[in-house]
Parts: C-alpha cells; structure tokens; sequence
C-alpha cells in the first residue's frame, strides 16, 4: 500500500531531483556528492551471494538503484526477475539501460521514492535496501519499510539485506530485525585499504553485511 510523503520526504525529494547526475571513473555522483563507487562491486557481490547466490529464480527488489553495482553482480546468479525502485529519474536514464543489457531476466524500474510502491503480497524472495533519506529520518524510514514493504511483500522463508558502513550493526537496525524476522546475521565485511577510491567520501571501509529471512508463516 503507497504512503502519502510528509513535507520533509517531498522536499528532500525534490531537492535530490535537482542534483545532476554524473558517473565518473570513482562512481555516481549526484552534485558534487557521491553516492556509489565502483570499488564497492566487492561489497555488493557479498550483499548478492548472501540473498540468492543458492535460490535459482529469485525475484529480486533492489531499494536504490545507483550505480546499478548491485544488480550487476545478479547475472550470475540468474535471478527470475529484477525491479529497482530509484526516484532520480536522469540515474535511471544512465544506469538502467545497461543494467536491462546485462541481466538475463525481465527488468523493471519504479521511477519513484519507494513509499509509492504498490507490490503484491509474498511477490519477492529477495530485497537489497540502500537509500538516502532526508536528514534525521534513516532509522525511522528504514523502521517503515521493513514494516510496510519488506514484511508484506516478502515470500515466506524470503530474505532481506541492507547497506550498513562500519563495523557493528547499529543496535536501532538490530531492534527492527529482531522485532520482524526470527533470524538474522551481520557478517563483517572490509575493503582493503588500497582499493578505495581517491575520492572515497565514506566513514570507513568497513562494512557489516545484515541478512535477515522472514519465518515461514
């Protein structure tokens, strides 16, 4: 079921809009902020591996299209079908196109926030989360999607994983999963030092990689 955007969501909205879109050798830049870098391909195969790298013919929902890095390291693991929800609609103009040459199943892209997203119930097995909320609201919107769009449109046994820099899963994400999913792990994930990017912008190269699968009822 959509959700109406509050004031704060439709200017952040409207302000990410207005950002142009660059992609350069180091990765996606919206303004002068990068939002993905190429060096994160290692990161994101991880991310990919953990929710179907042993489910053949996964459906796939990827929160944050970006560089489309994460959906590049789906091919391989042949998913049944990849949607990607990306408000930006110049990223979708440069990134979606190779991303529909790449993948081996029908793509679809929602050029919208993912608050307007209308999925059927138990319509996907696997959801990749990675947005950029307003100022102030990253938990609380994380806390709402898990809720009003990972839960329901999850299968049973279906699996959920999110972007989370640093080394420990913050104890807010770790209340949420363990409020909605019977089991979870957050395995430890590090880029080496040597392979980040002179314009690497992030905390850290650490990472956590969160996977969470829902029950079966």
């Amino acid at each position: 079921m959509p959700v109406e955007l509050d004031e704060t969501h439709i200017r952040h909205l409207h302000e990410l809009r207005s950002r142009p879109v660059a992609i350069d050798r180091d990765g996606l830049r919206l303004g002068d902020t990068y939002v993905m870098f190429i060096a994160e391909s290692a990161l994101m195969a991880e991310h990919a591996s953990k929710l179907i790298g042993d489910r053949a013919g996964a459906h796939v929902l990827e929160v944050g299209l970006g560089l489309g890095v994460f959906a590049e390291q789906l091919a391989a693991l042949r998913p049944a079908s990849y949607t990607a929800v990306e408000p930006h609609p110049a990223v979708v103009d440069l990134v979606a196109p190779r991303i529909e040459a790449q993948l081996p199943c029908p793509v679809r892209v929602v050029v919208e926030p993912w608050q307007s997203l209308d999925l059927a119930p138990g319509s996907v097995d696997a959801i990749m989360y990675d947005t950029w909320p307003p100022d102030g609201h990253a938990d609380a919107d994380f806390a709402a999607f898990v809720e009003q769009v990972a839960m329901p449109a999850l299968r049973p046994s279906g699996r959920f994983s999110f972007f989370h820099s640093g080394s420990q899963l913050s104890r807010t994400r770790a209340r949420v999963l363990d409020r909605h999913f019977p089991g979870w792990t957050a395995t430890r994930f590090a880029l080496p030092r040597d392979q980040l990017p002179a314009a690497w912008t992030k905390p850290t190269g650490d990472f956590v990689v969160p996977l969470a699968q829902k029950g079966q009822h």
